[in-house]
């Protein structure tokens, strides 16, 4: 059951977060049922204070008319003689008491004498059948005898559990003395009067409130729907369909946002279409260039050969140039072979010759083949290979290339510090990371260490005579196993690269084996 709340509760939230519509409706309906709360409960204070008022001064009224006639028929009892029958009136004054109340509801009436009197004569007291003699309070009763000029009420509650009131006013008995005069008021029927009127302004406000709210989702959803087409349509129009379009209707502030839009879709892709033309030729251009290099290189690359093999026939200056036009050529060969590399990924020709291969054996054979320059350098190549032993199915030669990218960057800013390579593997990928321990890269410039041509610091001297194209295509490379490159870097604390690449080819990568930055295991070191 609390699992089952908690998605209940998670879905609602989710809900609340990405529909304006339900927290405009949900808010509405919120403010509708505490406005009319107030209203309803201050309006029901206002009828039940009406309606109580109206009932006691009517009973006040009755009662103060009916003391009248009983003292008047009191007083009107003494014969010539200056003798009263006492029971001959009590009963006549019961008599009058029922003929003169018009009030609705009376619940009965009592005659009762007052305490603490010395008389000639005492008249019984009496009441009306099944009067609730406990309702009439001992201080209701001092109250009447304190002050015999008005009447006195009391709010009451009857046995039956009805509401009700009790009045009382003081009557003089000639020769039997004080007496109090009470008569009680059953309010059931003022009771159910307030009932029904807070029965209708229940439902009357329940009514308004769900009128409230389905106005406010219609209006909402007119609203909100424009806004939804336009996000709908951004959204298309980002997955790549430039020519999607908002339908423009009238002239309103919607048809002016459908306008906008429309008119910066157009210039998005007009630069799009511009911008992809200038992309093709540049990519055509490079191709083109780099494969009509070729002819004409070799043939200087011939000629160059021959030279420095026989560069100790002539003098020194001629000797060194020679050996001079040796290096740039090859340098000149190594930057046209990533460039026609680059063409291939451009025109979507590069393929993967994956055959089985162990991470932790290239690894070793790209730093052997590294470990002279970083030598040169003053940094130690240290291997962390927890894992990674294991054969899986890669392109041997652009697995090699990647992690021999990755190590000339290491040490060309590693600062002579160094630089550890580690491996491991899971149950789904293989990851090889390498991390130099220099100035690391810039958080600004980390997005760009993949841009062709590229260099984080171009001032500074390089040791392997990269041509700013290594990153480019290692992500290439990787891409094209269905793997990714990850970057880490903190100023100070170096820069790592981390290659993932799928145990198979189609594998899924679910989390990489090496986490950023790396925790180095120190049992498993080769240096």
């Amino acid at each position: 059951m609390n699992l089952r709340l908690e998605r209940l509760w998670a879905a609602l939230r989710s809900s609340w977060r990405v529909s304006l519509r339900m927290r405009m409706v949900s808010i509405s309906i919120g403010l509708s049922v505490l406005a009319v709360s107030v209203i309803g409960a201050y309006m029901m204070l206002i009828i039940q204070g009406n309606l109580f008022d109206s009932r006691r001064d009517q009973t006040v009224a009755e009662t103060q008319s009916v003391t009248s006639n009983v003292q008047a028929l009191f007083d009107g009892s003494i014969d010539s003689a200056g003798f009263i029958d006492i029971e001959g009136a009590n009963a006549a004054a019961q008599t009058t008491i029922r003929a003169t109340t018009a009030s609705p509801g009376l619940a009965g009436f009592a005659i009762l004498r007052s305490p603490g009197q010395a008389t000639s004569q005492t008249m019984t007291s009496t009441s009306s059948v099944g009067f609730p003699l406990e309702t009439v309070s001992d201080s209701l009763r001092m109250a009447v005898r304190a002050d015999n000029t008005v009447v006195h009420y009391q709010s009451v509650s009857l046995p039956s559990g009805s509401p009700g009131i009790v009045t009382g006013a003081l009557i003089s008995v000639p020769t039997a003395g004080s007496y109090e005069l009470y008569l009680v008021y059953d309010l059931t029927d003022l009771q159910t009067t307030l009932t029904f009127v807070q029965q209708t302004l229940i439902v009357g406000s329940n009514f308004f409130v769900l009128v409230v709210g389905l106005i406010v989702f219609i209006v909402t959803t007119r609203s909100i729907r424009p806004i939804t087409v336009t996000a709908e349509t951004a959204e298309r129009f980002a997955d790549g369909a430039l020519d999607e379009r908002i339908r423009v209707e009238g002239d309103d502030i919607v048809a002016t946002l459908a306008r906008s839009f429309n008119k910066m879709a157009t210039s998005i892709q007009e630069q799009i279409v511009r911008l992809g033309t200038l992309s093709t030729l540049q990519q055509q251009f490079v191709s083109d260039v780099s494969h009509e290099l070729r002819t004409p290189l070799t043939t200087i690359k011939i000629t160059g050969n021959m030279l420095y093999e026989r560069r100790h026939e002539f003098d020194k200056d001629t000797a060194r140039a020679a050996e001079l036009l040796h290096e740039k050529i090859g340098t000149f060969e190594y930057l046209l072979a990533e460039l026609i590399e680059l063409s291939r990924y451009d025109a979507g020709a590069a393929t993967l010759e994956a055959d089985p291969v162990v991470p932790v054996a290239l690894v070793n054979e790209a730093v052997d083949s590294m470990r002279t320059l970083a030598e040169n350098r003053g940094s130690e190549l240290r291997i962390h290979a927890p894992g990674g032993h294991g054969s899986i199915q890669a392109d041997s030669r652009r697995v090699r290339r990647i992690i021999t990218n990755f190590l000339g960057n290491a040490i060309d800013h590693g600062e002579g510090k160094p630089i550890d390579i580690i491996v491991d593997s899971n149950h789904t990928a293989v990851s090889i990371a390498v991390w130099d321990h220099g100035v690391g890269i810039k958080p600004m410039d980390i997005h760009r260490v993949f841009d062709r041509f590229w260099r984080a610091d171009p001032s500074r001297q390089r040791t392997t005579g990269g041509t700013g194209l290594g990153m480019a295509i290692a992500k290439g490379d990787a891409e094209l196993h269905g793997g990714t490159i990850d970057v880490w870097s903190e100023p100070g604390n170096g820069a790592c690269f981390r290659l993932t690449l799928p145990r198979v080819g189609d594998g899924e990568i679910i989390v990489p084996p090496i986490a950023l930055p790396p925790v180095l295991d120190e049992e498993n070191t080769d240096a």
